[in-house]
């Protein structure tokens, strides 16, 4: 039981220490070698644990993934009958509770930068199913709020404008990016996210408007050439 216990302690902490380095270093210049020093471990652990460094890397992704979705779930744990208000702020508000710890989504967001300019090709499958579960959260939302007459493209724009909001607070550049300009801040959360609501709210319940107005010009149309 032991060395069970022992076992799972090393795998533990090779994994938790390649999150570090392949968000410092990148994929190709991580080494097993700095890995397993990090961890106080023999160099072979990440073969025998992990199989290969490629293996080793997408459990970093998924590990890192998930962590982040139990500490900030975007759908607020809310069920789907919830108000679509509500979920929207949840959603709203998870999205920049991410972009604003320091250290969880920093290696995640440093890999994913490195997976977009000098791609691996080796979280692709990964990248992609993370993305179709986060857009089906807010499509969902916004669906309901947008009502059956909006089109699938004014969902998808919603959903852009929405999520082009939230990553105004992403990590960038010292005293260069969106966070200095705009003097954002992880106590500003609580007021960012509502702002965003509120602005997003207004452009959905325009949208909607539109969208119903022009199904009212065509019944009208159909209507009067009978």
């Amino acid at each position: 039981m032991k060395d069970r216990r022992r076992g799972e302690d090393t795998k533990e902490r090779v994994l938790e220490e390649a999150c570090k380095v392949f968000a410092e270093k990148g994929y190709r210049d991580a080494t097993h070698a700095e890995i397993c020093r990090r961890a106080g471990t023999n160099v072979a652990a990440i073969n025998y644990y992990f199989a290969s460094k490629e293996s080793l890397y997408r459990a970093v992704f998924a590990h890192l993934t998930q962590k982040v979705e139990r500490l900030y779930p975007l759908d607020g744990g809310f069920p789907v009958d919830a108000p679509p208000e509500t979920r929207l702020h949840a959603f709203i508000h998870a999205h920049l509770s991410r972009m604003f710890d320091p250290v969880l989504l920093g290696d995640l967001h440093r890999i994913r930068m490195a997976e977009m300019f000098d791609p691996t090709g080796l979280l692709e499958d990964l990248l992609a199913s993370q993305l179709s579960h986060d857009r089906e959260i807010v499509q969902k939302i916004l669906r309901a709020l947008l009502g059956p007459e909006a089109s699938q493209r004014d969902v998808d724009w919603c959903e852009m404008s929405i999520v082009a909001q939230c990553f105004i607070g992403a990590p960038g550049p010292p005293h260069k990016g969106p966070r200095d300009i705009f003097g954002l801040h992880a106590a500003e959360v609580d007021r960012l996210a509502g702002h965003i609501l509120k602005f997003s709210l207004a452009g959905v319940t325009a949208i909607r408007q539109k969208s119903n107005d022009v199904k009212k010009r065509e019944h009208n149309t159909i209507g009067n050439t009978q």
